[in-house]
């Protein structure tokens, strides 16, 4: 798979840069997340490659899930139980890529754009950017491995009000809670990426690779248990027609009734 329909890659001395590719919003379909798993299983033997920077076309990194798609699928608890194995696998084969990684992050960055910049290594925010985790909303919970992710980098009670809200994180508060480490204007985004980068690349490339091993690895106590567990979650949530009713309620723009 060398030509994306949903991305552009392109690769510039040591830098790859990943581009999602699907607009307006960049949401997240079947076909984004199979053509993102299939990068970064492809980088793993690209030993010409030490930094990755993922970023968005257009005014907004992404608006989540792409969830007509989910509806005119009519998912089936099933159907959700296998959308969760390719979200962890996404997940997985991101987090553990050897080449160090950069999410520069534009306007909306909602659920699974979410859930892969926290995947990144680092994360540079543009100043008109938000987080916002809408999933309680729409009948479903954090999935991909991401609670555990979020409460990691921000606490239990943190995480939880996020999830639980549903209300939007600016950028300068993402700084605040870790969510972020640089918050920058959005015409100067790319370039503050490759600057930080470049900090990194004059650095020795072998330690800076076992850096990463050993901070990941001291922070990834438990998640084990949560990829074994997790799909069975979601295909009992789906039993429950929650997600159904939540889907059904933000495509018509109402208020669901659970």
């Amino acid at each position: 798979m060398s030509n994306y329909e949903m991305l552009l890659y392109e690769q510039s001395s040591e830098t790859v840069t990943v581009t999602l590719n699907n607009p307006p919003l960049n949401v997240f379909n079947q076909k984004m997340v199979e053509e993102l798993i299939h990068v970064w299983h492809s980088l793993r033997n690209n030993t010409s490659a030490r930094f990755v920077i993922l970023n968005a076309q257009g005014d907004n990194f992404s608006a989540g899930v792409d969830l007509k798609e989910i509806r005119v699928a009519d998912l089936s608890a099933e159907d959700a139980r296998g959308l969760q194995l390719a979200g962890h696998e996404l997940m997985r084969s991101l987090e553990t890529l050897e080449q160090v990684t950069v999410a520069a992050l534009q306007g909306i960055v909602c659920g699974a754009g979410m859930a892969v910049a926290q995947a990144c290594d680092f994360r540079i925010m543009a100043e008109d950017s938000y987080y916002i985790v809408p999933e309680t909303h729409v009948g479903t919970y954090y999935t991909w491995g991401c609670t555990p992710r979020l409460v990691r980098m921000v606490g239990a009670s943190k995480a939880m009000e996020i999830i639980m809200t549903c209300d939007p994180i600016p950028a300068q508060e993402a700084y605040r809670l870790n969510l972020a480490n640089r918050v920058v204007p959005k015409d100067n985004l790319m370039e503050a990426a490759h600057g930080f980068i470049a900090k990194i690349a004059s650095k020795s490339p072998t330690c800076i690779r076992i850096t990463k091993k050993i901070a990941l690895g001291a922070s990834m106590e438990g998640f084990g248990n949560m990829f074994i567990c997790e799909p069975e979650l979601m295909q009992e949530v789906v039993y429950t027609g929650e997600t159904k009713e939540g889907i059904e309620a933000f495509l018509q723009k109402r208020a669901p009734k659970f």
